[in-house]
């Protein structure tokens, strides 16, 4: 997912912590803020142990039986939570050639209590967990749990890191209570291609599902990276469509994809882990609480960004349009043909 032709800034964490050379990690995020739009963070502190327990249950579970699968499907979820099967999701109008499962923090249910009647609000619920078969399994659900717990810390922390290269002492998006987080992941198996030819394991994109996204790429580098050099166990960071907007633009969210791997290729895998915001927030909200210099620090006018109506509209409205255009036929299932075709919310 790393576009091609550019060089990926490294930020090597514990340097945080040493005065001498704080100033020139801090210097190297903002170059990746800037002009890149992606970094590999190594040493980042997620254990070894919290990762291998994750990434060596993959195989088996996209290997489990069909019916099990389809159990946990996201066709039963209204939160677009579950098992997407082969070329099920749609980005760009044509199918992403991969599987996956999503997952999510689980802050309060709100949708029907307390008058909270708008309704992305029924984006949050609880996860679909597949049932755990033999040896190579069983576990997921910990490792997983583990896993997010580790990378959602870890996103607060890098946060931090981002307010001192702005030289701001406190962002809007650094909220991490239970009632306003709504972190997602997935678990993406692109199957080699059954041609010669290589299909859309998943189409051109900015991230939208996100603040922030921590991909941690599980085994051999995908042919388009054969480029970059390799850390094994590192995350690769890059920003999301809102936080670029939010900034005026002085931040990157770049544009990026993934093809299928060729037919003579072993599968790939990878695991996204989306920062997200509470979904009754706004974009023209963070922006007006971010210091105009930092909108100045780019030189990038709102004009370079096309319709811009979306960022008064709160990221719930948005999020869930996201999921009725790449989940169609959940989105009919659960919220009625009207909102699918004219995309009301």
């Amino acid at each position: 997912m790393i576009p091609q032709k550019t060089s990926i800034p490294i930020l090597d964490l514990p340097l945080a912590s040493n005065p001498e050379v704080r100033q020139e990690l801090l210097s190297r995020l903002k170059s990746a803020l800037f002009e890149t739009g992606f970094l590999y963070i190594v040493n980042h502190g997620i254990p070894q142990s919290t990762l291998s327990a994750l990434t060596s249950r993959l195989p088996a579970l996209f290997s489990l039986p069909d019916h099990v699968k389809a159990a946990v499907s996201k066709r039963h979820s209204p939160h677009f939570l579950g098992y997407s099967g082969f070329a099920e999701e749609i980005t760009q109008g044509k199918t992403d050639l991969r599987e996956q499962f999503d997952f999510a923090t689980e802050p309060p249910v709100v949708w029907g209590r307390n008058d909270q009647d708008k309704l992305y609000w029924r984006l949050r619920g609880p996860n679909l967990w597949p049932e755990e078969g033999d040896e190579s399994t069983k576990g997921f659900r910990l490792a997983l749990e583990e896993y997010m717990r580790e990378v959602e810390q870890l996103s607060y922390e890098f946060i931090h890191l981002i307010e001192e290269a702005f030289e701001i002492p406190l962002l809007v998006w650094r909220l991490k209570t239970a009632v306003t987080r709504n972190h997602r992941l997935k678990l993406i198996k692109y199957p080699p291609s059954l041609t010669k030819s290589r299909g859309q394991g998943v189409g051109a994109h900015k991230d939208s599902s996100g603040w922030l996204t921590f991909l941690l790429e599980v085994g051999d580098a995908p042919e388009e990276m054969d480029s970059y050099p390799r850390h094994p166990g590192s995350l690769v960071v890059n920003f999301g469509n809102a936080f670029e907007a939010a900034t005026g633009g002085s931040v990157k969210a770049t544009v990026h994809r993934v093809l299928a791997p060729k037919n003579t290729s072993p599968p790939r895998y990878s695991i996204p882990f989306f920062m997200g915001l509470p979904l009754n927030m706004t974009v023209s909200a963070i922006k007006q609480r971010i210091p105009e210099k930092v909108h100045k620090m780019r030189g990038r006018s709102d004009d370079e960004f096309g319709d811009r109506r979306w960022e008064e509209e709160e990221l719930g409205v948005s999020q869930l349009r996201k999921w009725f255009r790449s989940h169609p036929e959940v989105a009919e299932s659960w919220y009625g043909v009207d909102a699918v075709d004219r995309q009301k919310i």
